[in-house]
């Protein structure tokens, strides 16, 4: 098996079984180069720090990784990152002291993603950490802590939106990263990254009760979509959330209007997306029977 191959399945597999792909990074398939070796860290790192909160063996892990043969500069860069990122999940800020202030900011911002699911209000305090120090150092837009937040935005609000119910904190806490990812993306990065946003907003206030917002970010997902061509992967996500926000507000009528839209995108998708896009149309099909 590939090197690529072995860390995509690993990806696949990792919110279900954590500790076993944990335990598959003791030995893993031989990275053939420092990228390889970064992207070894990169899932360690949330593995240990997201998903099984072990601070002290992820930390372990880190280090014995960026010892790899293949381990060049990138990687003993990203590594110092992904340490402190780590020792701030379990309580530890002493590897922030010595930190510029971009890496300062995606410590925070990853550390913030570590905590999420299970302490919220330290999440949320970790979230605008990291934005004060973004906007205290005038940070431009192409640098990495700016796409290091809209991507912890995404990833926090997606993590509760999975949630069964949210507390109060939770829910004010998915909403900020929602409204935060599309505000960064909006300086870091492209059209796509734009409308993926709208359609986390629209989910997270879906999620949170709030309809009528749900639909505005919804359309404006569509808006950005029909504005880049109408790509059929994204105009079949965008006429998605639509027609479970429709479900939602008991529009029978608006329901279906989507559901034929998406449909229509649906078959414009190539076999393989269709594969994996098949559950998300079932799911809006049966959401207003």
């Amino acid at each position: 098996m590939t090197f690529d191959i072995w860390i995509d399945q690993a990806w696949t597999r990792h919110a279900d079984e954590p500790a076993a792909v944990a335990a598959e990074l003791e030995s893993p398939a031989a990275p053939p180069d420092d990228a390889a070796v970064s992207a070894l860290l990169r899932l360690s790192h949330h593995v240990h720090g997201a998903h099984l909160g072990h601070v002290v063996e992820g930390r372990a892990q880190l280090a014995r990784l960026v010892a790899l043969p293949a381990a060049g500069d990138g990687a003993r860069a990203e590594v110092a990152v992904f340490d402190a990122s780590l020792a701030l999940t379990g309580g530890d800020e002493a590897l922030l002291a010595p930190l510029t202030a971009s890496p300062r900011a995606r410590v925070q911002a990853l550390a913030a993603s570590n905590v999420c699911e299970r302490d919220a209000a330290r999440a949320a305090t970790l979230l605008a950490q990291a934005v004060a120090t973004v906007e205290a150092a005038a940070l431009a837009d192409a640098d990495p802590a700016v796409r290091a937040l809209a991507a912890a935005g995404h990833n926090i609000a997606a993590a509760l939106e999975e949630q069964p119910a949210l507390n109060d904190s939770e829910r004010a806490l998915m909403l900020r990263a929602a409204t935060l990812s599309l505000a960064f993306w909006r300086r870091a990065g492209t059209w796509l990254h734009e409308e993926r946003a709208h359609y986390r907003l629209a989910h997270s206030h879906l999620k949170a009760g709030d309809v009528a917002t749900a639909r505005r970010h919804a359309e404006a997902c569509l808006a950005v979509v029909a504005a880049n061509g109408d790509e059929a992967l994204e105009a079949f996500y965008g006429h998605e959330v639509l027609g479970r926000v429709e479900a939602a507000a008991g529009d029978r009528p608006a329901h279906a209007r989507a559901l034929e839209v998406a449909r229509a995108a649906f078959g414009r998708l190539s076999p393989e997306d269709q594969s994996w896009c098949r559950a998300s149309l079932d799911g809006l099909a049966a959401a207003l029977p």
